[in-house]
Order: C-alpha cells, then structure tokens, then sequence
C-alpha cells in the first residue's frame, strides 16, 4: 500500500531562537527588579542630583525617540510624496517607531520620580513649558502609530473570527495618508522641540543658541530611517529570506547619508560659530571647562564626529561600499552610536558646566560630576531588553513585509 508522507513545516521555535529569547528575558527581568526598587526607594537610588538632575535614563529616551524617525520619514515618502515603492518597508518603520516611542515613554516613568504623576501634563496644562509641549506631541504621535499599525495586526489569523476588527481596521489603512500628515506634523515639533529645551535656556550657554532644534531633526530624519534599513537586512541574514527589495534599500542607505551630509555641514558651522565667530567668553569658559575635566573632546571629536557622520556617509554614499549589506549594516550602527554620544554630550555634559548664582557672580556653584548608578544601568539594560524582545517578536511573527522569498529565489540583479 502506498503512503504519502507530508513535509513537516519548520518549527519556529529553534534551540538558537529559545536561547535568544532566553537571554532577553533576562535583561527584562534586570530591568523590572530595578524598576521595583527605584518605586519603592525614588530617585535617591541613583547618581543623579540637583546640578546633574537629568543622565543616562534621559539619553536613551532622546536616542529612542530619535531612532524612531524613520516611522514618520518613510510614511511621508510613501503617502505624501508618492514614493509607493517603499510600501514594503513603512510596516517595519512604523513598528520600529512605536517600539522607541514607547522605550522612551518607559525611560520616562522612572526618570520624572513620581511616576503615579505620568497624568499631571495631560491635566494640568502649562502652555508655557517645552516639555508640556514634547508630552502632548509624543503622546499623540504615539497614538498615530498605534492606528497607523492596527491594519497590520488584525491580518494575523488570530483576528478571523472577528470580521468587525478587520472592516475597522480596512478603514484605518484607507485612512493612512492622513494619518501620515499628522505624523509627520506632530513629529516635526517634537523632535524640534527635544531641541528647543535646551536651546532656550540662557543660563547654560553652552547649549544657548538656536540651531539645536534643527539639528536635533536633521539628526533624527538621517539615522531613523537607517535603523530601518539596517534592521531589514539583518532580518534577511537571520532568516535567509528577502523580505524587501534591495535597490529600496541602498536607496534608503544613500538618502541618509546625504541627510548626514547636511547634518554635519549644519555641525561644523555650528561649532565654528560657537568656537571661534561668536567668541562669547560664557561659551569659551564652559568649553574650556569641559575639555579640562570631562571626556567631552573624546565624545564629540570621535564619537559624534567619526563614528557618528564620517564612517556613516562613507559607507552610504562611496559605490564602493553601498551596495553592500553587510557595510551598510556597520553605518547604520555607526550612525546609532553617534547619535547616542550626541544626546549624552548635550545632555549630560553640558550639566557639568556650573551655574552661577546671579549675573555677575559666575560659576560659584560647584562643577557637576556624574556617572550612571548600578539601578540606573539595571533600568537601561531592561529598556534595551524590551526594545530587541519587541522587534525579535515583531519580525518573527507579526506580518511586518510582504511574501517573503528566499534569497535564491529573489532577484539577483540588484
């Protein structure tokens, strides 16, 4: 009697994957036993103080909100500019928004000290503070993000016993270019608003001046969606399969790096400007402070400057090295990390510099030092937990691309 034999589906769950997933858990659970004790004890637990009130949980809400950009950058590409090629890769950069959004909304929680409080700026309103401003537009975004991906996830099959969901979820997509406008509204003043806050405050003259709004975007629309494209190709080598075209992107790739360009021409006239044409001696006394007793010069000359815009627009932009995955892969972490050094100098070490107590009597209160406390790691190590749990999660299981095709079978000619 003749028998047919059925080919058994491969089983997501692989020792690798478990593993994987294992070690995330992990970090999570470092982060919510610190969480714990920063509710029960406060913020006494930490290194910060009243000179150096804001560290490292700030940097990794500034860097996730602006890693996030590619959300509102490519939704823009694709709705507002037409750019309907790149539909592939908006699902992804939507959800990859969402997971910093809410990394940062999570940094929040336990940076502000009363965390029972989060609801104060939604009723209480103080239409004179930036950072008033800065709550109400990430909240909001937040909100876009999360109608801008319910289509995605009502198309789990776990969603056909409810017809409504889907209809609801049909009108959400058709909906999507609106969506993507307020997205790319509310975005803007955000991420020039991060800037804002410290650019409008006079008596830090090291941040005092009015570029920080623009280059807080500048850097947030070059590196967002570079995080995007990055994550797509690992997803690729991890699974073997093409999830998106590949001329999307190394078009991508090269459209930060020109952003990066613009970035770094705004930087150096920025610093320029600062050092040597405006010669005001607050800004020449606080540089020179920074230079003496921080690793400031480090930060900015090789972590920002380097690694952050020179490797990055090598590698996108040189054709020697940008159609390759595997270098476009290392400028998007490039890029990353710059990024990450340039929210940590700006917000960190510009604490250092004393204030003065009133004009005319200046840096009398002593220097600020800091450096991130044991629960304050324990936090950061379970943001950056959840943030990698959410996108091994989200690329395995949710329908972030189209069908995909193994590479073999995908074409090979670009």
């Amino acid at each position: 009697m003749a028998t047919t034999t059925l080919a058994r589906k491969p089983s997501v769950w692989t020792p690798g994957f478990l593993a994987w997933l294992g070690l995330l858990g992990v970090l999570v659970v470092i982060g919510l036993v610190s969480a714990f004790w920063v509710f029960v004890r406060g913020l006494v637990l930490t290194n910060m103080t009243d000179i150096v009130p804001w560290g490292l949980w700030i940097t990794i809400d500034l860097s996730a909100i602006a890693l996030g950009a590619g959300a509102f950058t490519l939704s823009a590409f694709v709705y507002l500019g037409g750019y309907k090629k790149y539909h592939s890769i908006v699902r992804l950069a939507v959800f990859i928004g969402f997971i910093g959004y809410t990394s940062a909304l999570l940094t929040l929680v336990m940076d502000i000290g009363r965390p029972d409080r989060f609801w104060h700026p939604w009723a209480y309103w103080n239409v004179h503070s930036v950072l008033w401003e800065i709550t109400w537009c990430i909240t909001i975004y937040l909100t876009i993000m999360i109608l801008e991906f319910l289509p995605v996830v009502t198309d789990l099959k776990f969603f056909d016993r409810w017809p409504w969901v889907r209809k609801v979820a049909h009108i959400l997509h058709k909906a999507a270019p609106v969506l993507a406008l307020l997205g790319v509204m509310v975005s803007l003043l955000h991420q020039s608003s991060l800037g804002a806050t410290y650019g409008i405050v006079k008596s830090r003259p090291i941040w005092f001046k009015p570029s920080m709004p623009i280059m807080f975007i500048l850097s947030a629309v070059a590196v967002g969606p570079a995080l995007t494209m990055a994550v797509a190709f690992v997803t690729e080598m991890i699974t073997g399969k093409r999830r998106v075209d590949h001329q999307i992107l190394f078009n991508i790739a090269r459209f930060s790096g020109f952003a990066l360009l613009v970035y770094a021409y705004i930087k150096i006239w920025d610093l320029a400007s600062v050092t040597y044409y405006g010669r005001m001696p607050a800004v020449n006394e606080a540089l020179s402070l920074l230079y003496r007793q921080t690793a400031y010069n480090f930060g900015f000359w090789f972590g920002e400057i380097i690694i952050g815009l020179v490797i990055p627009i090598i590698l996108f932009l040189v054709p020697r090295f940008n159609r390759n995955p595997k270098y476009l892969v290392l400028g998007a972490v490039c890029a990353v990390i710059g990024v990450i050094f340039n929210r940590w100098d700006i917000t960190v070490t510009g604490l250092y510099v004393p204030l003065e107590y009133s004009p005319g009597t200046q840096y009398q209160l002593p220097a600020g030092t800091y450096f991130p406390g044991l629960v304050e790691w324990g936090v950061a190590i379970g943001i950056v937990g959840y943030a990698l749990l959410m996108l091994t999660l989200g690329t395995r299981f949710l329908p972030l691309f189209g069908d995909p095709k193994p590479r073999s079978q995908a074409g090979q000619g670009d």
